[in-house]
Formats: C-alpha cells, sequence, structure tokens
C-alpha cells in the first residue's frame, strides 16, 4: 500500500493497523455488569453484508472503528459505559471482523467506506446522526462529514488519524522511532515463523500484540491486549491491500474542507498518542466552533487508558450536543 509504506510487505502489515485498536480489556475486578439491551446480525448495506451489533438504549451513536481492516471489538468491554444512557450502534467496515469477505476489489475505496456509513444511518432510519470515529475510523468520519455535513447532528474524532497526508506520514515515522530494541527483536523473530508466512491468526495476534506496545504510554496496558482475528483476517487483510489503488489517499488533505462542518464536533486528543498535537490543532482550527480535549499520560487508546476523564468529556459534550 504505497499510500502507508511502499514496497515492503512486513510494513505493509505493521503500518495497516499502526492507527488502529486490534482489543478490549476486561472489565475491573468486582465491577458489576449491567445488563443491557444487546442486538446483533447482518445487513445489506452498499453492495455487501456488515456485521453489526447495538448496545443499551437510548440516543444513538454510531461508531467507526480503526484499521482498516480491522473491527469494532477492540472498543469492548470499555465503552458499554456509554451504553448506560445512549444506543451504541456499532458496524465492522467493508470486508472486516464479521462483515463479508465477498467483495471486489475495486470496491475497496474510501469512498465506498463513506457510503457505507451513510448506508447504516439509513438502515437504522437515523434522520441525523452522532457519529465516533477512532484512529482510522476518524478518517472515515471527516470524509463523510465533508460529503455528508447535513446528516450529523455530532462528530466526535477520537485519536484520529490525522486529516492530512503529511501529518499521517509524520505519525508512521513517530511509531517506528518508539519501538524498543526488544520489540524490533520480537518482531523480527516472528516474521520468519512460519506460522506468520501463513498468517495463522495466533501469529498475526502475536505481531499486533507487540506491535501496540509504543501505542500506550503505559506499556503495561499492552500486555492485556485481547485480539479477536480469526482465520477469515488473512483473506480480509489482503483484501484491503487495494487501498493502495485509491488515489484519494495517496495525498489527501481533508483539512481544507472541513469548513463546511457545522455541527457539534469534539476532538479527543492524547499527549503520548503519535498524532503530533499540532496536527490536531489544525483539524480544530478548520472545524468551525469545534473543541479539542487534550488527555495527559495517554497513548492512542484513552478509553483503555484514561477511561474516566475518556467518558466524562465524552458524555458532557453529547449532554451539551442534544440541548
Amino acid at each position: 500500500m504505497k499510500w502507508i509504506l511502499g514496497h515492503s510487505k512486513f510494513r505493509f502489515l505493521k503500518l495497516l493497523v499502526v492507527l488502529a485498536v486490534l482489543a478490549g480489556l476486561p472489565a475491573k475486578a468486582g465491577e458489576k455488569a449491567k445488563k443491557l439491551k444487546t442486538e446483533e446480525g447482518m445487513k445489506t448495506i452498499n453492495g455487501t453484508e456488515l456485521y453489526y451489533k447495538t448496545i443499551g438504549e437510548g440516543t444513538p451513536i454510531v461508531i467507526l472503528h480503526g484499521g482498516p481492516g480491522l473491527d469494532h471489538s477492540y472498543f469492548l468491554p470499555q465503552m458499554t459505559q456509554l451504553a448506560r444512557h445512549y444506543r451504541l450502534i456499532f458496524f465492522d467496515q467493508r470486508a472486516s471482523g464479521r462483515s463479508s469477505n465477498l467483495v471486489d476489489t475495486n470496491a475497496i475505496t474510501m469512498n465506498n467506506f463513506v457510503e457505507d456509513v451513510e448506508g447504516i444511518r439509513k438502515a437504522f432510519k437515523l434522520r441525523k446522526m452522532n457519529l465516533f470515529g477512532h484512529s482510522w475510523g476518524g478518517l472515515v468520519a471527516m470524509f463523510y462529514a465533508v460529503k455528508y455535513p447535513d446528516n450529523l447532528n455530532s462528530l466526535l474524532l477520537v485519536n484520529s488519524t490525522p486529516a492530512s497526508a503529511a501529518w499521517r506520514n509524520a505519525s508512521f515515522a513517530m511509531m517506528g522511532r518508539r519501538a524498543s530494541p526488544d520489540d524490533s527483536i520480537a518482531q523480527a523473530n516472528l516474521v520468519r515463523t512460519e506460522a506468520f508466512r501463513q498468517r495463522s491468526p495466533r501469529a498475526m495476534s502475536d505481531f499486533f500484540r507487540i506491535l501496540f506496545r509504543s501505542s500506550f504510554y503505559n506499556r503495561t496496558y499492552a500486555d492485556s491486549l485481547t485480539l479477536t482475528l480469526d482465520t477469515s483476517y488473512t483473506t480480509k487483510s489482503r483484501l484491503m491491500q487495494h487501498l493502495n489503488k485509491d488515489t484519494t489517499l495517496l495525498n489527501y488533505d481533508v483539512l481544507r474542507k472541513l469548513n463546511v462542518v457545522h455541527c457539534p464536533t469534539l476532538i479527543i486528543s492524547s499527549t503520548y498518542d503519535m498524532v503530533a498535537q499540532e496536527a490536531n490543532a489544525k483539524l480544530q482550527q478548520s472545524i468551525p466552533g469545534s473543541t479539542q480535549v487534550v488527555l495527559d499520560s495517554c497513548g492512542h487508546f484513552p478509553f483503555i487508558e484514561a477511561p474516566r476523564k475518556f467518558f466524562s468529556a465524552v458524555e458532557r459534550f453529547l449532554k451539551k450536543a442534544s440541548t
């Protein structure tokens, strides 16, 4: 995928998921689980079958996961805290997670990712929606907001992939510099194995577990990552490589287009994220009336590392956006 890595297949695997979450941590010991209304299934959206899962009741929030090529499961169980007052609508993006892998390679484009979001809005009969995007999902949300600004009630961009290719590339470089010598050795040893060459779920889970250590301010959190890859991940990850053909992503710059977004917008970033704060500052300047919350001593996954501050900021924003 040229827009991410150049020509190395190893670097493709590493950078394809650089801004994505693959896991969720278990609930705190002794914490009582509240039974929440849950629904799941498949919906035919924009020419493909997409898996969806809704949790909770109340005002809907459509949630876009990171990747490209991962799935919604890394948000759970942490995001269920929002489901106490909101209906969370998760879906696995095209050719991801439990969604169908019967997708034409020419249909793996940013425009189709955007149209899938619009299809989800219509399928759930939402007039205007609250749209939440994390990492790669944040970039998809930006492209959606530019194309369909009138369909948004609010926009939440959480540790988003930068709004321009230049800042994205700088983010990749930062992650590379943060990898420890031990991480590099562990990855090098893993990629030599037959299991990795066959892209077995276990080998790929181990690979991503090592990769994500540098995405945490407190690296011990990475040891608790629960990865959910299955045998279909191999096929679907290869499909994602066809984003290489999407010229939209080669040298994109959404910043100049975001002035059409007039819904309440919250930008959440972290001091230890690989995305530079200057990139987030420019993002805030580009969206009229947007608000930014910066979480200290936190990496790319604030709902894991700083849940109290993260959920407080999100719930405060959503309450204000609904008035």
